[in-house]
């Protein structure tokens, strides 16, 4: 048995157990569960189940743990009962009963003890020792107790709990359990037992403002004894004592402490300082409990038609729609992960986080407040709403456990329509700092948070007078939304003097890996991948692309002249120097094109970041002492943050790409009508269509059959493509003409495509070809098909390793990148980073097949690469033709769950072509 020494925060004390026996001050703490989905030492209780599958008979189960994920009952989708009544036979409605032994010490007699629960889907029906402690609970995502001090004994004690997966009250089920999302059934959070002396601090309620005004409500778990009083140790994170405020007021079972603290250093997402108050309750002059609380330095204020403050000064959220969620737990996390999830956010220089649609676990809300992220914390109610009493009391559950986090900003009243307006004030009740309350997707509280706005509407609604701040927004869907058109969105909303941010739907893909399927990943079709990580939270193209535009540090321009590293620099962060950081540069020299290893680096240093204040921008020039790069170096220059993370990398080529220029014609020497050589080379045509077919280079042959005009344009309003024009006519194919040097074939059409030339200049076979287009396209080039299966990697160097899109070509970087194939299926096998799509910003280009390796170099500046067709998933985006190996001058952007890309601004707008469109590459196989 384990007692353990009260902490700063429950979750804290669960995470690092240890047996300490502590004085009768403290609070102590029996775990009765485990902590969470990847806990140290696994608590099993014993379970049953009333019906479905494992059901009729004892077993044992992991507590905490979603059942389902254990092996029982059944799967639902909570949105796919959005509108059907509760006696519904689609809906599950399965009870459990848990039970198991527990130890309790004899030192414990005479204590206040309660049992906590931190959360239990849906309702909870608790006994002791053949007792029920108190009312059913109904509400599956917040914390609760009892005192059950009279029912507890020392020695062997036995807890038993009924819980039924739907609630009996049907606010309840309309708040929760319909929500777009998966629901569960379970003990899927920690359960623990407090031991108290009989006069204790219960909980406490902390007001610490940016001026060092502190002022605290001290909740007393029964009335005061006599000559009592309370005490208030504030401690920085250092441990060192910066003020002792003893309670002005104690009346009945509060106590108010009010005082200052004399120039404290603020709490803000870029300067997470936390403070901890010890507060302690005497009773004639014997201490008799003390009770830690973090808490931090800060005032937020909203400013009508003007903006959100922090400290007094005008902030950014940047942020994130994010469900408690995992593959493997559902919704049972541990610690660990729940800090992951945080850290994630902010490595994409993201400041702010949304949790949707009910209150997060502690140990998120304690990695916000240390880490740095502003938060939402929300009420569930996803379009339905709780009755008053129940929703008054839930408030009270979420205000009394999170009301000292200096991370979470505001308060949401359920989203989209499931607020009860009866609860608004009662937020107030529990809170004295008093902060603003939202209704996501409404106008309320002087903030319009207006979901899935166009970006028509987003100028109109950016434009004010309103502070625009919606709560969700571009909404991804597979590699869609969320950073494909968010250049133009953040270029109207960053410009605005009313607009206070905005939060994507959403942080990662909410598949569950069910345990009735062998473990295979279920997103109920394409209703839960929405995020910009995959279920098992692989990081998206669009992760980087987010992490980029929204960086602090914005660089406009970059060149090295003279030794000279001259850079167009501005600060985005609301409250940091750029001096703050660390500016750190290398230097990368290429081997030659297709060569398998990798960049060697020939220099590298670090230096202080400039001195610019936020919102300043400036040029910034670095004395490197370095030439100017060849065509065969790159330097990369990256900043590194106060608390040594990477804020984005910047790439600066050398001054010319590398494109060989190759002498030594060779003349055609044998055609035979149907193919042609010289040198080493022997190219296979179609004299019907006038394209090659197959490529040889010495024993070396590829089947690849091209080039073809490839030309698509979407229509409004279809997610389909359809072709510009046929594909080209054949007018003239000459093989080995006399007169030409080095040309081995020219083809001639009528249509779109005008020319193709085939030449042999040294070892090497050109292609050039002449197209000509007025008018819009998103896929326009040329394409070969090449068989899927002879394909085993692709190499490159340019901007990857991501795919990219007309409306989201950021978020890579330009260097050497290997792609091994696989097929990455939306909702189904995530497989990152994705093999087929478009590619931009490319040198040369090498694909690894069974039979050769084929290496293609870019000289004249083709803009894109693209490789066959990205796996559409049920439902997708847009359904993209197959581009099989094209060479393109215009990629198609993307839409998001519910717009088409034609509303999302200009970047995602076709490509318009004026005229001739010429393009050249140098291709040549070695052995694969």
């Amino acid at each position: 048995m384990k007692i353990l020494k009260c902490i700063s925060a429950m979750s804290l004390m669960l995470a690092h157990a240890q047996i300490v026996f502590a004085s009768v001050v403290s609070t102590e703490v029996l775990p009765l569960s485990g902590m969470g989905a990847s806990g140290e030492k696994p608590v099993h209780w014993d379970f049953q189940l009333d019906k479905g599958r494992g059901s009729g008979k004892w077993a044992r189960i992991l507590v905490p743990s979603c059942w389902e994920q254990q092996g029982f009952g059944s799967y639902y989708y909570g949105g796919q009962g959005r509108h059907k009544p509760d006696e519904d036979p689609i809906i599950p409605k399965e009870v459990g009963t848990y039970r198991r032994d527990f130890q309790v010490p004899a030192h414990w007699d005479g204590r206040a003890i309660h049992l906590i629960f931190e959360g239990v889907m849906t309702d909870a029906t608790v006994s002791i020792n053949g007792v029920q402690a108190g009312p059913a609970h109904q509400g599956g995502f917040y914390r609760f107790e009892y005192d059950v001090s009279k029912l507890i004994k020392a020695g062997r004690n036995e807890i038993k709990v009924l819980v039924s997966k739907e609630s009996a009250n049907k606010s309840v089920n309309f708040a929760e359990r319909r929500g777009d999302y998966w629901t569960f059934g379970g003990i899927f959070r920690p359960v623990w037992l407090e031991a108290r002396p009989l006069n204790h601090i219960a909980w406490t309620a902390i007001d610490a403002r940016a001026d060092g005004t502190f002022y605290a409500r001290v909740h007393l778990g029964r009335e005061a004894p006599p000559a009592a009083r309370v005490l208030a140790v504030i401690q920085d994170r250092a441990g060192r004592v910066v003020a002792e405020i003893e309670a002005k007021r104690l009346n009945g079972d509060t106590a108010i402490v009010n005082g200052k603290v004399e120039s404290p250093s603020l709490w803000t997402a870029e300067t997470p300082n936390l403070y901890t108050a010890k507060f302690s309750l005497f009773a004639e002059n014997q201490k008799v409990h003390e009770l830690p609380q973090r808490f931090g330095f800060r005032t937020i204020e909203v400013r009508p038609r003007d903006g959100v403050y922090l400290n007094g000064s005008k902030i950014v959220l940047k942020g994130i729609n994010r469900h408690s969620f995992r593959a493997e737990s559902g919704r049972t996390l541990s610690r660990d992960e729940n800090y992951a999830d945080a850290r994630l956010i902010k490595q994409a220089n993201m400041n702010a986080v949304r949790m949707s649609h009910y209150p997060p676990d502690s140990s998120f809300l304690e990695a916000a407040d240390e880490l740095g992220l502003y938060v939402l914390d929300e009420l569930a109610g996803w379009q339905g709403y709780y009755d008053t009493s129940t929703g008054a009391r839930l408030i009270g559950q979420i205000v009394r456990r999170d009301v000292n986090h200096p991370s979470i900003l505001f308060w949401d009243n359920g989203n989209e329509g499931g607020w009860n307006r009866e609860n608004d004030g009662e937020f107030d009740r529990w809170d004295p700092q008093r902060r603003p309350v939202l209704h996501p997707w409404s106008m309320f509280g002087g903030i319009n948070t207006d979901h899935y706005e166009n970006y028509d509407s987003t100028i109109r609604l950016s434009a004010g007078p309103d502070i625009f701040m919606p709560t969700e927004f571009l909404h991804g869907l597979y590699d869609g939304g969320i950073g494909a058109g968010l250049q133009d969105y953040w270029s109207v909303m960053k410009a605005s003097s009313t607009v206070a941010g905005g939060f994507f739907w959403a942080f990662a893909d909410e598949g569950i890996a069910r345990t009735d399927r062998a473990g295979k990943i279920d997103n109920v079709g394409n209703n839960a991948p929405d995020g910009f990580l995959g279920a098992r939270h692989e990081k998206e193209g669009s992760y980087f692309a987010v992490k980029e535009i929204w960086s602090p540090v914005q660089v406009s321009s970059i060149r090295l002249s003279n030794g000279v590293l001259a850079m167009g620099i501005e600060n985005a962060y609301d409250f940091s120097d750029l001096s703050d950081g660390t500016v750190r540069w290398k230097i990368l020299r290429l081997r030659p094109a297709g060569s398998s290893d990798s960049a060697k680096l020939v220099g590298e240093g670090s230096l202080k970041g400039p001195d610019l204040s936020p919102g300043e921008r400036r040029t910034w020039e670095i004395p490197v002492n370095l030439q100017e790069l060849s065509s065969r170096e790159l330097a990369e220059l990256s900043y590194i943050d106060r608390h040594g993370e990477t804020v984005w990398t910047w790439t600066i080529r050398g001054a010319q790409p590398e494109v060989t220029t190759f002498s030594g014609v060779v003349e055609p020497v044998s055609s035979n009508g149907a193919s042609v050589s010289a040198g080493d080379f022997e190219l296979e045509f179609d004299t019907q269509s006038g394209e090659v077919i197959a490529i040889r280079q010495g024993r070396r042959t590829i089947k690849m059959r091209g080039p073809t005009l490839a030309a698509w344009l979407r229509t409004p309003k279809r997610r389909s493509y359809t072709a510009i024009a046929s594909n080209a006519i054949l007018s003239k194919l000459e093989l080995a003409p006399p007169g030409h040097e080095g040309v081995l074939a020219r083809a001639t059409y009528a249509g779109l495509l005008k020319e193709v030339v085939w030449k042999v200049v040294g070892n090497q076979l050109s292609l050039e070809y002449e197209l000509a287009h007025d008018g819009p396209a998103d896929i326009f080039g040329v394409r070969f098909d090449v068989p899927l299966e002879q394909i085993q990697a692709k190499r490159w160097l340019g901007a990857g390793p991501h795919r990219v899109w007309n409306n989201r070509r950021v978020g890579t970087q330009f260097g050497l990148h290997r792609t091994p194939y696989s097929l990455s299926i939306p909702g189904e096998t995530y497989s990152y980073p994705e093999f087929e799509g478009f590619f931009g910003e490319w040198n040369w280009l090498q694909m690894e097949t069974k039979v050769a390796r084929v290496l293609i170099r870019n000289a004249s500046d083709i803009p894109f690469f693209g490789l066959y067709r990205p796996a559409p998933g049920e439902k997708p985006v847009i359904e993209l033709p197959d581009s099989g190996w094209s060479l393109l001058h215009a990629i198609p952007a993307i839409g998001t769950k519910f717009d088409l890309p034609e509303v999302l601004g200009p970047q995602s707008q076709p490509t318009t072509l004026d005229g001739v469109v010429r393009g050249k590459v140098w291709i040549s196989l070695a052995k694969p």
